[in-house]
């Protein structure tokens, strides 16, 4: 049966807490954990069970296509090709693409630091041919490239059993509360999280939903100027996203071009990113998911410790671990840290990624495909005679980094952030990701060992949950031998000119590239969407402040809201029949975020901004390095290009974005998912303009039709 929250959540956690961050760096006093030294054989065996891999491509490369039929009659549509049967994906000649996707409950393993054995868990999880038996719950990449039609077919197979049997399906009931209490936890639907197509119909519309035991195709035609990049999808149905999304139901959704700049036209960063035989960097994608599972003691309560282990919930052995009790494992004061479960790269914990090379540069595409923790990824080499990172359990994490991840971070050189190409490389020693975020890196190990793989420790201001996280170890990079003694730095701009020599046809065009990367690694000509000047702006601006508060109905409960200062009728929590923003093709706006209380992640469907300022409370600049006010969360983020940004209490972030092609209806949200799912969200509506100052409406004015979010 589904259940749903029969009240809303009661808590929530406002107010920072005062932690230091712990430092990596090793002092001659801090001790080793007392860990034993494991044999080489051992350690070999750990890695081979606990090994990173890249999620498994929904379409090969390799399965391009069938044989082609006879050629078509003069004047006539080339004719499809037939089916294969039983396959879930194939191409037709026009290289159209149909992916096929159940969502079903799945069994499986997940990794426990605590006890350095593996939980049982049942889980929400997507199923295609192309499924890692050995990762279950890691969704399978989807492939696209500009200029094609994409067609995901979903079924929802999310059936309750009862002695191994699937029972029927029965009707969600909206909750007493309301549409902003959790609820449908079985119906779903899907969202390609940053991809610029319509929002509308059977296209990237998450206001419709897809019920147990129903099939729906969604179609994306991804336009030819779309930029390629890092993108992600997962579910979005309004009550169910936070539960779902935290049982790893996302994947990776990747636009591959290659197409070199011209007088008129950006190009790929693909095309720069090569060695210097012409070889693509090798590509690695890290999907971060937060899968805060539990198990349930007689009373329905989560199991927890009876002893000091220092492990906050456990299972016991015969115990399977669930997601199912929103309030208890997804509210604000059920939190990721309090919970003891570990960030998973690729559905593995604390995995080894392995072949690896030292000397060699890397395209490494990181997404946060997580619900609400942030994610501070550093790479410090491993000093030599470590313990076998797989044989130290959790408790003695912490004292294992201090002693053995210590050392100066690596560098590596931001190239995208949102799947969209930077106008300047960013060297940095950390990336910040917040829930929805993703940032391609190039990275490079200077020599041979292994390298800790680490979410670095956050203030409370740092973190979406407004309490301080401790450091973590997501993994180990296990590197091989490899040259070196080389100047990372000046090797990559070589190789960057090496490869605009190479790709880049257009004398005029090349030389403006080259000069460029010359002039500290600028990308002015890959950007795909210009810089919004002040003069450009033709609409009123947008004003949005997120907010958390007290019901004054009911003082126990909080209300999550997104408010609009300049019309307070069309502020607070989400109501799925009111339209909260609106404006017309042809708009460029300037929009002004801002939170009254906690920090949240701004994500806008379908068209990216471009960030303009950020100032604290007292007016002054965050984003300068080496100033007193400089925020490291907003490093480098000027005049770039995002979908997804952090709002910290206090701030003023000024982002300006165009509507160019698309209209329909779509949402904003916070993406702290059960901040979403409690009314975090507004609707948006783009329109035609009617020629006179308004929005043309086809029947005369109307009012918003309800799809029915709450069903």
């Amino acid at each position: 049966m589904q259940t749903h929250a029969r009240t809303a959540v009661r808590s929530v956690s406002l107010a920072g807490v005062s932690l230091a961050a712990l430092a990596l760096a090793a002092t001659p006093s801090q001790a080793a954990p007392n860990t034993p030294k494991a044999s080489a054989a051992a350690t070999a065996e750990a890695i081979r069970a606990n090994v990173f891999a890249n999620p498994p491509a929904a379409l090969p490369e390799a399965e391009a296509s069938p044989p082609r039929l006879s050629g078509p009659r003069p004047g006539a549509l080339e004719a499809l090709p037939p089916k294969v049967q039983g396959a879930d994906t194939y191409v037709d000649p026009r290289q159209n693409i149909l992916y096929k996707f159940s969502i079903e409950f799945t069994d499986g393993v997940v990794r426990n630091p605590w006890t350095l054995t593996q939980d049982k868990v049942r889980l929400r999880s997507y199923h295609g041919s192309s499924v890692d038996p050995n990762t279950r719950f890691l969704a399978p990449t989807i492939t696209m490239r500009p200029g094609q039609t994409v067609r995901i077919s979903l079924a929802n197979k999310l059936f309750e059993t009862q002695n191994g049997m699937p029972l029927p399906p029965e009707k969600c009931v909206m909750p007493e509360g309301g549409v902003n209490v959790p609820h449908c936890f079985n119906d779903t639907n899907l969202h390609a999280h940053g991809l610029w197509v319509s929002p509308s119909g059977n296209s990237d519309n998450v206001l419709i939903s897809i019920n147990p035991g129903v099939t729906f195709e969604y179609e994306y035609n991804v336009p030819s100027d779309h930029p390629a990049g890092t993108f992600w999808y997962h579910p979005h149905k309004h009550g169910s996203t936070a539960l779902q999304v935290s049982s790893g139901m996302d994947g990776a959704l990747i636009i591959r071009d290659d197409r070199a700049p011209t007088a008129t036209t950006p190009g790929d960063i693909d095309v720069l990113l090569q060695d210097d035989k012409g070889q693509a960097f090798p590509d690695k994608v890290l999907m971060f998911q937060q899968v805060q599972y539990a198990c349930f003691d007689a009373q329905g309560k989560i199991q927890v410790s009876p002893v000091k282990s220092g492990q906050p919930w456990v299972c016991n052995p015969g115990q399977t671990g669930e997601i199912r009790d929103y309030e208890q494992q997804l509210s604000p004061s059920a939190s990721w840290a309090g919970s003891g479960r570990f960030t998973s790269i690729n559905g593995r914990v604390q995995p080894g990624v392995t072949g690896l090379q030292a000397g060699r540069f890397e395209r490494w595409r990181l997404i946060h495909g997580g619900v609400r923790e942030a994610v501070n990824f550093r790479l410090f080499p491993m000093k030599a005679g470590a313990p076998d990172w797989n044989t130290v359990p959790a408790k003695d994490q912490a004292a294992f980094m201090r002693t053995y991840c210590a050392g100066a971070a690596l560098p590596v050189w931001e190239v995208a952030l949102d799947g969209l190409t930077r106008s300047q490389v960013l060297r940095t020693s950390e990336t910040r990701l917040q829930p929805g975020y993703r940032a391609d890196l190039v990275v490079y190990f200077p020599a041979a060992g292994n390298y800790c793989i680490v979410d670095g420790a956050s203030d409370a201001l740092g973190s979406p949950t407004q309490a301080a996280e401790a450091i973590k170890l997501l993994g180990v990079a296990v590197v091989g031998a490899g040259p070196t003694g080389v100047d990372p730095d000046k090797a990559l701009r070589d190789l960057m000119v090496a490869a605009a020599d190479r790709n880049v046809p257009d004398a005029q065009v090349k030389a403006s590239v080259v000069a460029d990367l010359k002039n500290d690694l600028r990308l002015s000509h890959f950007v795909w969407h210009p810089t919004i000047t002040t003069a450009e702006l033709n609409a009123p601006p947008q004003e949005l402040a997120f907010n958390i508060m007290r019901d004054p109905k009911d003082p126990d409960t909080f209300l999550f809201q997104v408010n609009n200062p300049l019309k307070p009728k069309e502020s607070g929590s989400y109501v799925p029949s009111r339209i909260d923003r609106t404006a017309n093709i042809g708009d460029v706006q300037e929009w002004r975020l801002t939170s009254t209380a906690a920090s949240h992640p701004f994500h806008i469907h379908v068209n990216p901004f471009q960030v303009i300022s950020v100032v604290n409370k007292a007016g002054k600049s965050v984003t300068d390095p080496g100033t007193p006010d400089f925020d490291p969360d907003y490093a480098g983020v000027i005049d770039q290009w995002k979908d997804t940004l952090f709002v910290k209490q206090d701030y003023h972030i000024v982002t300006r974005t165009r509507y160019e092609r698309y209209i329909g209806e779509y949402v904003l949200h916070c993406h702290i998912l059960d901040h979403e799912d409690q009314g975090m969200m507004a609707n948006v509506k783009i329109g035609i303009p009617d020629g006179l100052g308004g929005t043309a409406e086809a029947h005369g004015p109307g009012g918003h039709m309800d799809h029915g979010m709450g069903n």
